[in-house]
């Protein structure tokens, strides 16, 4: 299991917390994952804990044949948590699952927006 995580105080309490269940099995790693995490990749499973108003493709690319991703897309008020699993390399099928409304992540990519 790799985790994770822009801020690196959150990165350290899970350590602790981790440590406290003897949980040996999670890496913990620092730095912007708003847009993917190639470093470890390919990966089974993606779960993104914000939501993203636009869903970068580096994520579809980083699953394993066989490889889910769970994301939350859109913005408030209307996000839609959606379930993508990727058939074969480049080849991915997405259900929608349901309506929610959570924060985003931080960094997360932007739709253009008109401008006058």
């Amino acid at each position: 299991v790799t985790s994770v995580e822009i801020k690196s105080a959150y990165s350290a309490q899970a350590a602790e917390r981790l440590a406290a269940h003897g949980i040996r099995n999670v890496t913990l790693e620092v730095g912007d994952g708003a847009r993917g995490w190639p470093r470890n990749a390919p990966y089974d499973v993606i779960v993104l804990t914000g939501s993203t108003p636009l869903l970068d493709d580096a994520f579809q690319n980083a699953l394993n044949a066989g490889g889910r991703l769970l994301a939350i897309v859109g913005e408030a008020p209307v996000m839609t948590a959606r379930l993508i699993t990727c058939e074969t390399p480049g080849a991915c099928r997405a259900a929608g699952l349901f309506e929610t409304c959570v924060p985003a992540l931080q960094n997360a990519p932007q739709p253009k927006r008109f401008v006058f």
